[in-house]
C-alpha cells in the first residue's frame, strides 16, 4: 500500500454502532500500520462523491467502514457519472461494519477488526468483475455482489420503509421476518429474462442476477457463484404455492433451493428483464433502486479487492 488509505465510514450503519465503535476501528488500522484520511458520510450518496473525488485526487486505497450499502456507493464511485473507470489501479477494501456483511463472506474477507486492517496494510489483491445495471429511464447502477427483482425488491422496499431499520431488530432476523411477512401478500410476475439473448418467459418471484453468492443476512442464493469467473449466475424463482415457498426458505440459507422444481439457474454475461404484469422492484446490493425493464452487463476484472489470495482461507 502507497500513501495514505481513504477511509469512508458510514456513522448510521448498523444502527449507529460504526460510530461507537469507531475508537476501535481506528486503533485497528493504527496497529496494522494503515495510515489514512478520513471521510464521515452525512447523506445518501455521499460516499460516491466522495470515493470519485478522493480517486481523481490520487487516492489508491480506498478503505470502506460500513455495510454493504456503503460499500455499494464506494464501488459506484470507481466510476464517473458517464459510467467510466476512475483509478484503475486503485483498490477497494473493507473493514466489515454493517448488519448484513453478504460480500464479505463471498470475498473470503476477515470479520475481525484485527485481522481486516492487517490485510489491508498486506497489499493481498485479487481482481473481481463487477456488474452494470442499466435501467430504461437512464438511470445506471454498478455493483459487486448481487442485484434482484421481484420479491426481493418488495422486501428491501419494506425494510427501508419499516421502523425495524430504526430499532434494535438487524441483518438476518430483520431481513427474514420481513420476507416471511412479503411472502403472504407478494403476487408473482409474468417476467421476460433473455440470458446472454436466449429468452426465457414465465412466471416467477424472483430473478436474481448474482457476482456474489450470499444476500439477504446469510442466504446462499447463487452458491456457485464466482466473484472473478466473467460472467453472473441468474437463479430463477419461479411461482410456487406459499406454503412450499415457505418451506423451502432453509434450503436457502444451504444453497440447496437450486435442486427444487420450481428454481432454474443460467450463467450469462447478459441479462435483460423486462415484465408483461406491472414492473418489479430491484435490490441492489440491499437498496430498492428502479425497476424492470433493466439490462444487466458483467464487467470482467472491472474491480481491484483487497482481499486473500482466490481459494486460502476458505
Amino acid at each position: 500500500m502507497t500513501g495514505p488509505a481513504f477511509v469512508v465510514l458510514n456513522p448510521a450503519s448498523s444502527g449507529g454502532r460504526t460510530h461507537r465503535n469507531w475508537p476501535a476501528i481506528r486503533a485497528a488500522l493504527g496497529a496494522a500500520g494503515v495510515t489514512f484520511d478520513l471521510h464521515r458520510t452525512t447523506a445518501e450518496g455521499d460516499a460516491t462523491h466522495a470515493v470519485r473525488i478522493a480517486l481523481a485526487g490520487g487516492s489508491r486505497t480506498i478503505v470502506v467502514v460500513g455495510g454493504d450499502g456503503t460499500l455499494n456507493e464506494a464501488v459506484n464511485g470507481f466510476f464517473d457519472a458517464s459510467g467510466d473507470p476512475i483509478g484503475d489501479d486503485a483498490c477497494l477494501a473493507l473493514l466489515p461494519s454493517g448488519t448484513g456483511g453478504d460480500f464479505r463472506r463471498a470475498a473470503n474477507i476477515p470479520a475481525g477488526l484485527d485481522a481486516a486492517a492487517r490485510l489491508i496494510a498486506s497489499g493481498s489483491h485479487r481482481l473481481i468483475d463487477a456488474g452494470r445495471v442499466d435501467f430504461a429511464d437512464g438511470e445506471r447502477r454498478f455493483f459487486i455482489n448481487i442485484a434482484d427483482c421481484g420479491m426481493g425488491g418488495e422486501v428491501v422496499a419494506r425494510i427501508n420503509r419499516s421502523a425495524h431499520k430504526r430499532s434494535g431488530v438487524r441483518g438476518t432476523a430483520m431481513f427474514l421476518g420481513t420476507s416471511l411477512a412479503t411472502l403472504w401478500s407478494y403476487c408473482s410476475r409474468v417476467a421476460r429474462v433473455e440470458v446472454d439473448g436466449v429468452p426465457i418467459e414465465r412466471d416467477v418471484r424472483s430473478v436474481v442476477i448474482a457476482n456474489g453468492r450470499y444476500f439477504g443476512g446469510g442466504m446462499r442464493v447463487a452458491p456457485d457463484a464466482e466473484l472473478d469467473d466473467g460472467r453472473f449466475d441468474v437463479v430463477i424463482i419461479g411461482e410456487t404455492g406459499r406454503t412450499r415457498a415457505l418451506t423451502g426458505i432453509p434450503s436457502l440459507y444451504r444453497g440447496r433451493h437450486v435442486r427444487r422444481r420450481e428454481v432454474e439457474v443460467h450463467q450469462a454475461r447478459v441479462v435483460r428483464v423486462s415484465c408483461v404484469d406491472p414492473p418489479m422492484l430491484f435490490d441492489v446490493e440491499g437498496e430498492q433502486i428502479g425497476a424492470t425493464p433493466a439490462t444487466l452487463t458483467c464487467l470482467p476484472g472491472a474491480i481491484r479487492l483487497c482481499a486473500p489470495e482466490k481459494g486460502k482461507g476458505r
